[in-house]
């Protein structure tokens, strides 16, 4: 769930905005995609207290629509919604919302705070997938006895923090690079509602604790009003397989961008 959740947080991906951008009233739209790297079998089999491998690699990309808007004394709000629209047997139903401001600009350097949170769920056959409907309950192929798809749903929530330090090329103007790292606080919750053999399964998992996460990248001017912004984000993300063993670093590494222009 910390997983998939950081695959989601809100924070890097800074266009490249002078004072002027940031002015009160100014309004930008853009579009995010990031890459979401599949997880090996190892990973994800989660299920069955880690015996049974789950369907989690649906999604190989995650895009959403982001609005930014100028705010008094320098803030600018920040707000990202992912449509609710079943793509590759997932439908989202996400919405994040972030507020930030520079804390010091001197020159070609910006340093700025961000703060951001997310509510909503995500909707799929994570534990009957179509694959396993192929096979007879009980059989390797199908351990966890489904006889129908499931209808699971996984929350997704977290807050965050994080620092971000700006610098625009005298070189090159039309180039800004960036870099951040922030803290976050993730809370998941797994709804099972799977038809088994026995009858319909309706066990919840949760989970919630602290990550860390950075990122790193740039953003280039394509004209006066449109950006495009790249970045490489790393989170690291803990896991203890075995009560009894160590443990193990499952951090995720994407890539993302966002394509902006600006209205007003």
């Amino acid at each position: 769930m910390k997983h998939f959740a950081s695959a989601t947080l809100l924070n890097g991906l800074q266009p490249g905005e002078s004072a002027e951008d940031r002015r009160l009233g100014s309004l930008t739209v853009g579009f995010e995609m990031g890459w979401l790297p599949a997880l090996s079998a190892d990973q994800a089999r989660v299920g069955f207290s880690g015996h049974k491998e789950e369907d989690l690699n649906k999604l190989p990309i995650v895009g959403r629509p982001v609005v930014r808007v100028g705010l008094p004394w320098k803030f600018t709000g920040i707000a990202a919604f992912t449509a609710p629209v079943r793509v590759w047997d997932v439908t989202p139903h996400l919405a994040a919302f972030g507020l930030e401001r520079p804390i010091v600009e001197r020159g070609q350097w910006t340093l700025s705070w961000r703060g951001y949170g997310q509510v909503g769920h995500a909707e799929s056959s994570f534990t009957c997938p179509q694959r396993s409907l192929a096979f007879a309950p009980g059989t390797p192929q199908n351990p966890a006895g489904c006889v129908g798809f499931s209808h699971d749903e996984v929350t997704l929530r977290y807050a965050g923090s994080e620092g971000q330090v700006a610098y625009r090329v005298p070189a090159l103007p039309k180039l800004t690079l960036h870099g951040t790292a922030g803290a976050n606080y993730i809370q998941g919750r797994f709804q099972v509602n799977a038809p088994r053999v026995r009858g319909l399964d309706r066990n919840r998992l949760w989970t919630n604790g602290e990550t860390f996460s950075t990122t790193a990248g740039a953003s280039y001017a394509l004209t006066k009003r449109a950006s495009l912004t790249i970045d490489a984000f790393y989170s690291p993300l803990w896991v203890r397989r075995d009560p009894a063993g160590p443990r193990a670093n499952d951090g995720l590494f994407n890539v993302r961008a966002l394509l902006s222009y600006r209205l007003r």
